[in-house]
């Protein structure tokens, strides 16, 4: 291990009354698995009301546009979703530092109350500048998600849980985009635009209340179920960035080999997952598919990634980071091949029906390969590397992805209408690029737990030998 590349899995040497590392001194005590649950459940329940929330305006959109006394027209409702967007790059930062110094709960619970209140103010405007205040306001909160969610899973599992704990959590995100797309746009069929966010911010409202009650009911139960050590107790005064400011923390991670290499990953896979946003477009102006048709084989990606990242998760605690090395390269192996063969369609002569059997075929077979990798490596990482600045640091590897996929997109429109295979090429590359990123970074994560565990078997040898 390198002074350039820290390990951040150094979690105790023996201490000298007991020759055993802090690793070790875990009270031999059953975990209270209902609170857990209720833990994972008010999480879930919050993050799908996130997602809700934060799809409810977009559902509106086309409502919205159409109403003759708002006049906005679609260059005022681009520039309102422009809006939302920085409002949510400033919220992954906003919302990280808070997850680390006011915890997970509060966070969360402020985040939500904020996101519904957002939502609100949207239904109550009436110009396009109310709009966009709104929708930043909305979007900025909601970010704060997330890092909460990394604070509150370190304080209430283990370490070998958090990749299923994650697994679970992340398909909740897809299940409040089906619910804002199916039932408020049900909605919309039926009631105002106005109504329809009133409802969804309501149910927001409902929804924090409720996660606020069972959080703090759930936290004093596991308290008193899984007693920490000292060391725990004190904030794992064993990590490397115990104690260190916010600074010395990201100077910290600009230091760190494998900080580089998930984030050059995370990047790749947050490009590719967005290629789900011109899907429709391609199959529309390359195969003459119908819009509909075109529609509907875009669903079937968060359909693959549903089943996934819940798989995903368990095999990543039971693996050891050199298998997973392999295996979520061997996936985004899988999904660049997918991209290569939207590429090569074109070319193949196959009838209209058979090419959009084919497009969803490749769609859920794309889904259900750069899920897991896109939510779980990331996510336990932070946990482990990031220690009291976690919130933070996930925070940051999401802001750095997205601001490098708006940029790529940016010019991206300009290239496919130019080109799609151009478009897809450029795509091939990237997902290349992902793939060998994550597959060295997870090798990475194999050496530094390995030299890890062989320092702390030294340290109890040395300990054995002077008593």
């Amino acid at each position: 291990m390198t002074e350039s590349d820290p390990s951040p899995y150094r979690v105790g040497v023996p201490t000298p009354d007991t020759g055993t590392s802090s690793a070790e001194m875990q009270p031999d005590v059953a975990v209270n698995r209902r609170h857990q649950l209720m833990v994972v459940v008010s999480m879930y329940t919050g993050y799908a009301m996130f997602m809700v929330l934060r799809m409810a305006p977009p559902v509106a959109g086309a409502a919205i546009t159409s109403d003759p006394n708002l006049g906005i027209d679609i260059g005022d409702w681009g520039r309102i979703l422009g809006m939302g967007t920085i409002g949510a790059l400033l919220g992954k930062l906003i919302g990280g530092y808070a997850a680390d110094k006011l915890g997970g709960r509060v966070t969360f619970t402020i985040g939500l109350l904020v996101t519904s209140i957002g939502v609100l103010a949207f239904a109550m405007s009436s110009a396009a500048w109310m709009f966009q205040a709104a929708f930043f306001l909305a979007l900025m909160a909601k970010s704060s998600g997330w890092p909460a969610m990394t604070k509150i899973i370190e304080t209430s599992f283990r370490p070998n849980e958090y990749g299923r704990v994650w697994g679970v959590l992340a398909t909740s995100s897809r299940i409040g985009t089906l619910i804002a797309t199916l039932l408020l746009g049900g909605l919309l069929a039926v009631v105002p635009w106005q109504t329809t966010l009133y409802i969804a911010a309501t149910a927001g409202i409902v929804i924090t209340v409720y996660f606020a009650v069972s959080q703090k009911a759930a936290a004093e139960k596991l308290a008193a179920a899984m007693p920490k050590t000292d060391n725990e107790r004190g904030g794992n005064v064993d990590h490397p960035l115990f104690g260190t400011s916010l600074f010395e923390a990201i100077t910290y991670f600009f230091r760190s080999r494998q900080f580089w290499l998930i984030t050059g990953s995370m990047m790749g896979m947050t490009i590719m997952w967005d290629f789900l946003l011109m899907v429709p477009l391609y199959l529309r102006d390359t195969l003459n598919m119908q819009p509909a048709d075109a529609a509907m084989a875009s669903s079937a990606f968060p359909f693959g990634s549903l089943i996934s990242v819940l798989a995903g998760g368990f095999i990543f605690d039971k693996l050891s980071r050199r298998s997973m090395a392999w295996v979520m390269g061997g996936l985004l192996l899988v999904a660049a091949g997918c991209i290569l063969t939207f590429y090569l369609m074109p070319r193949l002569d196959m009838a209209a029906n058979a090419l959009t059997g084919l497009s969803l075929a490749l769609l859920f077979v794309f889904g259900l390969c750069v899920s897991p990798c896109y939510y779980i490596p990331m996510s336990v990482f932070s946990i482990q590397f990031g220690g009291p600045h976690s919130g933070f640091l996930i925070a940051l590897l999401d802001a750095l992805a997205f601001g490098v996929t708006a940029a790529f997109y940016y010019f991206a429109g300009d290239v496919a209408q130019h080109s799609w295979a151009l478009f897809l090429f450029l795509l091939l590359a990237v997902a290349v690029c992902s793939m060998l990123t994550m597959f060295f970074f997870l090798l990475g994560e194999a050496r530094n737990v390995s030299t890890d565990r062989e320092s702390i078997a030294v340290a109890q040898r040395t300990m054995t030998d002077f008593h």
